[in-house]
């Protein structure tokens, strides 16, 4: 899916963005050797079947960094001042996750942009939900 190109006049108070993601088992056991965080539901197939997601999830972490990356995407340079975010569901790998930002409101004088941040499963299950306020110089 190609992200847009945004510009500050562009963005708006309820603006909605959206990019697709496939995380692998291969990307859960590389963020696993690179956190440290080797908990066999991430890295374990024979383990993880077995437990009520059937199947190793992602780390929480691994998704959010997902989400970091499609905001450097929509708005290059920007700072995270702040995040809140849960992770309701297991998300498996190989699953084709969308990532959608709902604009919730903009301050220019602050540079600043709230927003709302999700990431659904093919399923329709929230594997990632929260909200987030960047700094962003190219609101001005």
């Amino acid at each position: 899916m190609k992200e847009p190109n945004l510009t500050g006049k562009e963005i708006k108070k309820g603006n909605v963005y959206e990019t697709e993601r496939c995380f692998s088992q291969d990307d859960f056991n590389d963020f696993a050797a690179l956190s440290g965080d080797d908990n066999p539901i991430h890295v374990n197939p024979d383990f993880a079947a077995k437990t009520h997601f059937g199947a190793t999830v992602a780390h929480g972490m691994l998704l959010y960094t997902g989400l970091k990356g499609f905001l450097q995407n929509l708005f290059p340079g920007s700072v995270q001042l702040s995040h809140q975010m849960m992770f309701p569901s297991g998300t498996t790998a190989n699953e084709t996750v969308r990532y959608r930002v709902e604009i919730i409101s903009l301050d220019p004088e602050k540079e600043t942009i709230k927003m709302k941040v999700q990431m659904l499963r093919p399923c329709g299950n929230s594997g990632l939900d929260g909200e987030t306020l960047v700094k962003w110089e190219g609101l001005s």
